[in-house]
């Protein structure tokens, strides 16, 4: 076969699928409903702890949870937090940052990985141990 002939099956390969597989964009949530569905099972997460929130932040004691644009800051405030720096700079997190003290961290999730919720986890560990 020509290279001619290759490149012109590639082509006419890619624009089948491209027209045939259209149907699998209903199947996966546009990004502002996957940032929204971030902070939604982030409150589902922390709501062992109990607190209050609402379409757009959850409270609970030490915990406070933002939706934002970009997708939802977490702000974790208790004397000796179980954290070092590291642990704010996993797979779906961005913008972490622990205070000098180990008294505040903040987070931005911006996916659900499995590190988000294990952090999350550890987060309910922490303040259930502590009440």
């Amino acid at each position: 076969m020509s290279e001619r002939g290759l490149g012109r099956g590639l082509d006419h390969l890619i624009e089948q699928n491209a027209t045939e597989l259209g149907f699998l964009d209903a199947y996966g949530p546009t990004p502002d409903e996957a940032l929204g569905e971030i902070f939604d099972a982030a409150c589902r997460a922390l709501s062992s702890l109990g607190g209050a929130g609402d379409d757009t932040s959850f409270e609970t004691d030490g915990l406070r949870l933002e939706r934002l644009e970009v997708g939802t800051r977490l702000t974790w405030s208790d004397a000796n937090l179980p954290l070092v720096t590291s642990d704010l700079r996993l797979p779906g997190m961005r913008e972490g940052r622990l205070s000098s003290e180990r008294d505040e961290a903040v987070v931005t999730f911006v996916d659900w990985t499995h590190e988000v919720r294990r952090f999350l986890e550890r987060a309910v560990e922490h303040h259930s141990s502590v009440a």
